[in-house]
This record gives C-alpha cells, sequence and structure tokens, in this order.
C-alpha cells in the first residue's frame, strides 16, 4: 500500500532529536527505529540497498498511515466479512508456503555439490553454444521508395540519395544527415545508427551484403533492398570468437545449479502433492462459479 500512497504523500523529514532518538513520529503517532527496520525487511534486499533517504521517509510516513488505517478498519469491523477473512486466510497461506519452501530451498541450494567440473564438462560437450558470432554494428540513411506516390518514386528518391550521398562523399556528417534526411524512425534519431550489435541474417539480403563488405568507418554506394535506397556506414566489425571456459564458467555453473535446484524442488514437492487427478462434472463446476 505505501507503494501507491507514497506518490501523493510529502516525504516526512526523520527525527531531528538527538542521534540517540530510536523513534520517528510524523506528528500523529511514532514508531520505534527497530520495527521500521523489521519492516523494511519485507523489501527486496537489493531494492532496499538503494532506497534513498527520502524513500525510506516516505515508507516509513506511510506506515504510519496504513497503521491509523488498520486501526480503523478495526473498528469498523471490516476483517468480519466473509470476503476479507477469506482474502487474509489466503494472503496468510501464502505467505507461509513461500517462506516455507524458500527455507527449504536454501538448504537444498547449500548442499550443492561444486559443480565446476560438470561445467566444463558441458563446456566441452557443447563449445559451439559458447561461440560469439560474427557481427557488426551500422548506421544507415533510408530513403523511403513507395511506387504509388510521384513524391517517393523510384527515380525521385534514388536522385535525393545521389545528392546526399555526394555531401557525405565530400566530408559531411553522417549522423547530421541521417538525422535530417532518413526515413527509419528506429534509428534517425541516433544518427542512422542501429542500436547494438547485428550477427548474419538480422537484415535484408541486399542491405546485408552491402554492411559486411565494408571496412570500418566506409560508407557505401546506393543499396536498393524492398525498402528503398539506403546508404550504410560501417561503424565497427566484431570477428567471431570461441569463449574461454573462464569466460562463461560462472553461467554455466549458474545453469547447472538451477537445474539441479530445480530437481530437487520438484521431488521435494511430491509428497505434498494429491496422487489422482481432480475431474469436475458440470453441476460441480456451474456450482462452483455461481456467486
Amino acid at each position: 500500500m505505501w507503494l501507491i500512497l507514497g506518490l501523493a504523500l510529502t516525504p516526512m523529514a526523520l527525527a531531528a532529536g538527538p542521534a540517540q532518538a530510536n523513534e520517528i513520529s510524523d506528528g500523529r503517532g511514532s514508531i520505534s527505529l527497530e520495527e521500521v527496520r523489521q519492516e523494511l525487511e519485507t523489501v527486496p534486499a537489493d531494492i532496499r540497498a538503494k532506497m534513498s533517504g527520502q524513500q525510506i521517509s516516505r515508507f516509513v510516513s506511510n506506515l504510519l498511515l496504513d497503521r491509523r488505517l488498520a486501526e480503523a478498519a478495526g473498528r469498523a469491523k471490516t476483517a468480519e466479512s466473509p470476503q476479507v477473512r477469506a482474502s487474509i486466510e489466503r494472503a496468510t497461506r501464502d505467505v507461509l508456503v513461500r517462506a516455507y519452501i524458500d527455507g527449504e530451498m536454501a538448504k537444498a541450494a547449500a548442499a550443492l555439490p561444486d559443480l565446476t567440473k560438470l561445467a566444463r564438462e558441458r563446456y566441452v560437450t557443447n563449445q559451439k553454444s559458447y561461440l560469439v558470432p560474427e557481427a557488426i554494428r551500422v548506421a544507415h540513411i533510408l530513403f523511403a521508395v513507395n511506387e504509388e506516390d510521384e513524391r517517393t518514386q523510384d527515380v525521385a528518391v534514388k536522385a535525393k540519395a545521389e545528392s546526399v550521398l555526394k555531401q557525405l562523399r565530400e566530408g559531411a556528417d553522417f549522423a547530421s544527415l541521417a538525422k535530417e534526411h532518413s526515413e527509419d524512425p528506429g534509428s534517425k534519431r541516433f544518427g542512422g545508427e542501429i542500436r547494438g550489435w547485428s550477427e548474419k541474417g538480422k537484415f535484408v539480403p541486399p542491405f546485408e551484403a552491402a554492411a559486411y563488405a565494408l571496412k570500418a568507418g566506409e560508407i557505401s554506394e546506393l543499396v536498393r533492398t524492398r525498402f528503398g535506397y539506403h546508404i550504410i556506414k560501417l561503424l565497427e566489425k566484431r570477428e567471431a570468437k570461441q569463449q574461454s571456459f573462464e569466460e562463461v564458467k560462472e553461467q554455466i555453473v549458474k545453469e547447472l545449479h538451477n537445474e539441479q535446484l530445480g530437481r530437487k524442488r520438484a521431488e521435494w514437492l511430491k509428497p505434498f502433492e494429491g496422487n489422482k487427478p481432480i475431474v469436475l462434472d458440470d453441476a460441480t463446476l456451474e456450482a462452483l462459479r455461481k456467486p
């Protein structure tokens, strides 16, 4: 609840009393530091570690608000509603089950053996899986062709593309011209750059053949694809590389860890599972669906 309410609340300042003060007050109520620590334990550790002072202040402010609302709900006997009571029981059960499973799986994880030997075996058996393929980083300027519009028919578009290419050959800035002329909205705002590494198979064949034929920093001639005319600039080329075991060891060990823990979880759950499927007839289904 505090996450929602926190958007509308002004963060309170933590009590500015002596350093040894052990309570925080928002003027209408107070809470001990130990209680705040316990409540913060419900926030995932990675998020809790990054919380700013303002975020923690907001957390405490909403916690005190929630307490007052809970007291009001108690006076209103809200918990006596069958739906609310069922929701509380379901929430309690969910928390207990999750804590129980997490605790047991933590024990199982601690009992797993060193997986380095198995990781090396997997690496040797599947070395091709750890090959970083050849890839390129490219930028382009697209001049789209649409034969149904005389302004964007092939001849007119090609003339415009040749004019821009001439400017590039004379030293004009590629990124600036891409922002001005390119009709590819995905790359235009980045100066024509198609972000990230692109492996073979990502582009249509004419584009790919022209791009891979370039050297880093080179600009292509006009390249015609089904989208129109392109001017391509090769930014960087990455050769194919076989990753060493040390480079992928952590990744493989994590995969093995998750696989083995998954099997142990499935085995651990078996005694709790039913031993026959549940089959409901139409009359039962209809009864369950009724409000």
